[in-house]
């Protein structure tokens, strides 16, 4: 099981117990992935277990080191506007994930950066498959540059040449943070992760929590 630190929360696990339940061959084995692995979670994984082994890559819960991790103090929801658009003028390094916190905040960034002569393109839960699919495609072929997405596209996807991930809007935990920058800095390649963060972030923020440096998967 991928994600397995997802499958094991409400909403999902009542499914995973069904599955599990059919799945009754006595050679049966049992291997749960994640990049993270909070405690309550591999508590409640090794439920399922049977004398399992865990492996860990890097520090626990926490971001790879071959990502230069950056946080960019903009002022306000104004100054990430301006602050992207200068740092494209200086020259950004793509391809490039934009994440923001909502679908409608994906669409309203896309309807501001598609006239700026840029190939950018959207995903998001509102858009059909076959236009998430699409999106994907270009992304991949490299006819889109820039493809703004919510935390829908944090996991579960692997692009293999993304140079830089952007965080738009201030991830709302640890977890989200290290999941949406891993999409850069993959199988050893060098990426850069920038986080924005404006004055209401300062405040509301559990910025403190986040696990900055180095770290890679878990396996249990």
């Amino acid at each position: 099981m991928d994600e397995a630190d997802r499958l094991f929360e409400l909403g999902f696990v009542e499914q995973v117990d069904t599955v599990m339940s059919a799945c009754t061959h006595r050679g049966l084995k049992r291997a749960l992935f994640s990049a993270t692995m909070m405690q309550g979670v591999e508590t409640l994984a090794r439920t399922v277990l049977c004398d399992p082994v865990r492996l860990t890559i890097g520090a626990r819960n926490a971001a790879t080191n071959s990502i230069k991790q950056e946080l960019l103090f903009v002022s306000s929801e104004d100054g990430k506007l301006l602050a992207f658009r200068q740092m494209i003028q200086r020259g950004l390094a793509v391809p490039l994930l934009i994440f923001v916190q909502s679908k409608e905040r994906a669409q309203q960034l896309y309807n501001e950066l598609v006239y700026d002569n840029l190939q950018v393109d959207v995903i998001h839960a509102d858009r059909t498959q076959h236009q998430r699919t699409e999106s994907i495609k270009k992304f991949r072929a490299g006819t889109v540059w820039i493809l703004i997405c919510t935390d829908l596209m944090a996991r579960g996807i692997d692009f293999i040449g993304v140079n830089t991930v952007l965080n738009y809007d201030f991830p709302q935990s640890t977890v989200s943070y290290i999941h949406r920058i891993g999409r850069t800095g993959r199988a050893g390649r060098k990426g850069h992760a920038i986080t924005f963060f404006t004055e209401t972030d300062k405040v509301c923020s559990n910025m403190h929590i986040w696990a900055l440096g180095s770290g890679a998967g878990h396996a249990l």
